[in-house]
């Protein structure tokens, strides 16, 4: 960087919103609480032959009535538009699949904390929401199934339409190498790690770059940018910030992946977060902070309030936010906008070749010994996810439509005309990639977020605070193998 010198706290963090490893924790305000105007679900295929093509050298009847068991996060108006799309499932799938849907306490950490109490008793749930470590752990205990068999090929796979649709990521994220990249999990709500800019603020202040396509700053132009934004008073002391610095590893990833590095070897066996990279970015912020150009105050996502009220020109976040900077913005919807703002790339350090993180909850299939169950599963998932439906939710949730498709769909487009942002969230889909999926990773989480507070804090160095972290996060991959 130019002019830069040389599982359970995480879970328990990650409320609804979802991350490759793990969600960030954005807050309890991670999803809306009213959800835009409802549309119907839509509706599915005609009626299905009952006997489904061969899966994995066998074939599955559906001719007896099945039922199967879906244990989500998904609340209040979240959950009213997930349960209007099983209920269209339910009547129209000609296949006798009944699906019911469970909310489970305790977002993720509830699901994955049921889902290991169901493996021992052997009665677990048919599909589940978790994140990629999650499914790891599934695995390694042998209860789910690769999803290989039933969305690549076989007679319910994907069309080729289908996959050339779906954002390659969204695909590639849910294969794990570890168990010879088979697909374990599949897409369900995801979001990407986003810059937000009070666009008013950018212009006062003269900054020609915003993020968006074409206009990605550098590190060296979000420096300054994070300069010329900062207003002080007489005392000294800011009264509008130019960043924040949010505590949340998947944030952490992002930049660091954003400036050339990784946050893991080749082989996975050894964490690389300490090495020039991450230094970079960590002393940033730190200057920053130290400077009192930057502060941090992410209780509560306090940052987004905030922006609303003029104190903090950028932040970065995840795109699911945006109704609730659009409530902060506008005294929860009583009065008009008060600034304009806009979504746009975290900085890089090649703004030729940008990069973000992905992050968000999967599905797995659990593997109850039975041909039919899993197979029901799947046709839940991939009617969840069909072109209509992977459009429409993410319209009344926040989430990031999985599909390229959804550019075209009518609802989709009138509704990007009262959020502009969510298109400028959509446009930068194809430059995210995933986090680490190893099993440490939960608790590694913690550990980088303690060593970004201590070098923000001033109570160590970016190297010293690196070196510490790394020692710990080592010991952990060793242990967790």
């Amino acid at each position: 960087i130019g002019g830069v010198s040389g599982l359970a706290a995480f879970l328990a963090a990650c409320g609804g919103e979802a991350a490759p490893a793990a969600a960030p924790t954005a807050a309890a305000k991670a999803e809306p609480t009213k959800a835009p105007a409802a549309a119907a679900p839509t509706t599915a295929p005609a009626a299905q032959p009952t006997v489904a093509p061969t899966v994995a050298g066998t074939t599955v009847n559906f001719d007896k009535p099945t039922e199967i068991t879906f244990w989500h996060t998904q609340t209040g108006a979240n959950q009213a538009a997930l349960d209007a799309i099983v209920a269209e499932f339910n009547k129209s799938n000609g296949k006798k699949i009944t699906v019911k849907a469970e909310t489970i306490p305790g977002s993720y950490t509830g699901v994955y904390q049921k889902a290991m109490a169901a493996i021992q008793a052997g009665q677990t749930p048919d599909v589940a929401v978790g994140y990629e470590s999650m499914a790891v752990e599934y695995m390694k205990a042998k209860a789910i199934v690769a999803l290989d068999d039933y969305a690549l090929k076989g007679g319910q796979a994907l069309s080729a339409d289908d996959l050339k649709d779906i954002f390659p990521i969204y695909i590639e994220s849910n294969k794990y190498p570890m168990f010879q990249n088979k697909m374990l999990t599949f897409p369900f709500t995801k979001s990407l790690a986003v810059q937000y800019w009070n666009e008013d603020f950018l212009k006062a202040a003269g900054v020609a770059k915003n993020g968006q396509k074409g206009q990605i700053m550098s590190f060296d132009d979000f420096k300054k940018a994070t300069t010329a934004l900062t207003k002080k008073g007489a005392d000294g002391k800011a009264s509008v910030y130019g960043a924040h610095v949010k505590i949340d590893t998947s944030y952490i990833d992002a930049f660091i992946f954003a400036n050339g590095g990784e946050v893991l070897d080749k082989d996975q066996a050894k964490v690389t977060f300490n090495q020039d990279a991450g230094v970079q970015i960590f002393e940033m912020w730190a200057e920053m902070v130290k400077n009192g150009e930057a502060y941090e105050n992410n209780k509560d996502s306090a940052y987004q309030n905030d922006f609303g009220a003029g104190k903090v020109a950028g932040f970065h976040d995840t795109t699911t936010g945006r109704p609730w900077v659009r409530k902060a913005l506008s005294a929860d919807g009583k009065e008009p906008e008060k600034y304009k703002w806009l979504i746009g790339m975290i900085p890089q350090k090649d703004p030729n070749k940008p990069i973000s993180v992905l992050f968000g909850g999967n599905v797995v299939v659990f593997d109850n010994k039975d041909k039919v169950r899993p197979a029901a599963g799947w046709e839940w998932i991939k009617f969840f996810t069909n072109k209509e439906n992977s459009a429409v939710f993410p319209i009344k949730t926040g989430y990031m439509p999985l599909r390229k498709s959804a550019a075209e769909n009518a609802e989709v487009k009138a509704n990007w005309e009262k959020d502009p942002q969510g298109k400028q969230s959509f446009d930068l889909s194809d430059l995210v990639r995933a986090e680490p999926q190893i099993p440490a990773w939960q608790d590694i989480r913690g550990i980088l977020q303690d060593a970004l507070t201590a070098t923000i804090t001033g109570k160590m160095t970016a190297k010293a605070a690196l070196d510490d972290a790394a020692s710990k996060a080592n010991k952990l991959i060793e242990e967790k193998k």
